[in-house]
């Protein structure tokens, strides 16, 4: 099992980071080259406990592959824990630095089965730079989208 974590300030309030990070529909305008679409296949309860969603992304060497995660231990606005089929378990929490900045939080332990799991520290390395520019793209994509409220755009 391989962890890492890191943080990124974005130039936006927590509330609009918080509303597009749950707009799954629109993950494939940001999430690119990696994160392809997220299908929600169960919503969860009002506040997203138990939402579950099948993640399609790439991996080196032309691979695809799918996560089926599990949301749990939601706070709204301002962060949730994941945990895949696979075993992988990704936290995600946002904290306000002020009223138009926001640092992102992010941290995954990523367990790999057999055989991806023989070469999980290139794996590792790979989907820990995709989804940094995932959230990066996220943040860019906010600034090119001042009138974005929420999933009825």
């Amino acid at each position: 099992m391989k962890e890492y974590s890191y943080y990124i300030d974005i130039p936006h309030p927590a509330e609009r980071v918080w509303t597009l990070m749950n707009d799954y529909g629109r993950w494939h305008e940001f999430a690119k080259p990696m994160v392809t679409g997220i299908d929600v296949a169960e919503p969860g309860d009002d506040i997203g406990n138990g939402l579950v969603r099948h993640v399609n992304y790439k991996l080196p060497l032309g691979l695809k592959g799918t996560s089926i995660e599990t949301v749990h231990d939601v706070e709204p606005g301002v962060g949730y824990t994941y945990t895949t089929d696979g075993g992988t378990v990704g936290k995600l929490r946002l904290e306000k630095l002020g009223p138009d900045n926001t640092r992102l939080h992010f941290e995954e332990k990523v367990q790999l089965k057999w055989p991806f799991s023989m070469f999980e520290g290139r794996i590792q390395k790979f989907i820990s730079k995709h989804n940094r520019k995932t959230m990066l793209n996220m943040s860019q994509w906010l600034t090119e989208h001042p009138e974005y409220k929420g999933p009825t755009d």
